[in-house]
């Protein structure tokens, strides 16, 4: 049995209109699904038990001291630019990028960029120490692989016979690569640290306590 073009038409065009049907159909449910979720969390999230998780997770985010997560902030983008223009006049971020690709793959180690980055989790357990917030935390340890990466800005490069300058807009995304890639993993490492240090330091108060004073006779 032959089919002839038209049929052949008939049928692509049922079909298509069948896988049409299908996806609005699927569609429409994810939405009502959607729509279904968020009225739910937001419930949750506006009734007793999300006023109980809402001072937790600000701090956790923010920190105790928002004026001091919002200095830390501004701190942080001082030291990428700084990083920016000392890398960017001295060894040069392609320089500085290829040492921390050698030192994590084990071809060489490169003594300086372990230190720097045992400095940035110190840094980030300082911070979560202190103030608590992750998101002031990641933003001062990342400043240093993201104005690391900012450093390429004007730098030139080759493709093959052509020579190409590294834009700002490639710059930027070359340092949120960095930032995310090296400093995300190490501000958690910093974070983690901190917050532990500033548990213990927390219980080892509390268990202290006020003195009791022998009473006299």
């Amino acid at each position: 049995m032959s089919l002839d073009g038209a049929h052949l038409r008939r049928l692509a065009e049922k079909g298509h209109s069948l896988v049409l049907t299908v996806l609005s159909w699927v569609v429409s449910i994810a939405r009502s699904g959607l729509r279904w979720v968020t009225t739910r969390l937001t419930a949750l999230w506006s009734g007793r038990a999300g006023q109980s998780l809402r001072g937790p997770v600000r701090t956790v985010l923010v920190g105790r001291r928002p004026i001091a997560s919002l200095s830390l902030v501004l701190l942080a983008a001082i030291f990428a630019l700084a990083t920016a223009v000392g890398v960017g006049m001295t060894a040069g971020s392609d320089r500085v990028a290829n040492a921390a690709v050698e030192t994590w793959s084990g071809a060489e180690l490169h003594h300086e960029i372990v230190v720097a980055a045992c400095l940035l989790v110190g840094v980030g357990a300082l911070s979560a120490a202190l103030n608590s917030g992750f998101v002031p935390t990641f933003a001062l340890v990342a400043s240093v692989p993201f104005g690391i990466g900012l450093a390429r800005y004007g730098t030139e490069y080759t493709v093959g016979n052509m020579t190409l300058i590294v834009s700002l807009p490639e710059a930027i995304a070359d340092g949120t690569g960095a930032a995310l890639v090296v400093g995300l993993p190490l501000a958690v490492l910093g974070y983690l640290v901190g917050a532990s240090v500033r548990r213990v330091v927390g219980k080892d108060r509390g268990n202290s306590g006020p003195r009791i004073r022998p009473e006299r006779t």
